[in-house]
């Protein structure tokens, strides 16, 4: 095999290992994030990507709930309650109709 071909592949290597180790810090440091989030009150605003993941406002504070792996399926509405304890991953959801949604 030729030298550049060689380099070439040595430093693809080390380009795919660095993209792999850096998306997997930064998916921990979300999760991490996303487990040290308290909240409970009423949700100001709350809007979805295009992925259908919630970015809530509850008492002026933004929380990206996207990073996590509840599946909310657009059930969070503006008025909801929610509520969330620091280092834990269950959610309440406290619905304008009485229902309550938990999500772990």
């Amino acid at each position: 095999m030729k030298p550049f071909i060689k380099i070439a592949f040595i430093v693809l290597g080390v380009l795919a290992i660095s993209l792999a180790v850096f998306t997997f810090y930064s998916r921990f440091a979300a999760q991490k994030k996303a487990l040290s989030y308290q909240f409970n009150g009423r949700v100001d605003t709350v809007e979805y990507d295009k992925k259908g993941a919630p970015i809530v406002i509850i008492k002026g504070v933004k929380y990206d709930l996207s990073v996590t792996r509840w599946d909310f399926n657009r059930q969070i509405e503006t008025g909801d309650s929610m509520i969330k304890k620091a280092d834990s991953m269950v959610i309440k959801i406290f619905k304008t109709d009485g229902t309550v949604i938990i999500k772990q």
